[in-house]
């Protein structure tokens, strides 16, 4: 799972958000729409995560 979150992740801070959809619901085996919420949601707590970025 931390690959995963990961490669989501690295998707979202390049502005590549449909390839981090699809990562993540391709591994996950979720909904678009589940991928879509989760890359959202991913992408609002990333810069508290990650504020050198």
């Amino acid at each position: 799972m931390d690959n995963l979150l990961e490669s989501v992740d690295r998707e979202i801070l390049s502005g590549r958000f449909i390839h981090a959809i699809k990562a993540y619901r391709d591994a996950s085996g979720c909904t678009a729409r589940e991928a879509m919420d989760f890359v959202r949601e991913r992408d609002a707590v990333l810069p508290r995560d990650r504020p050198s970025l």
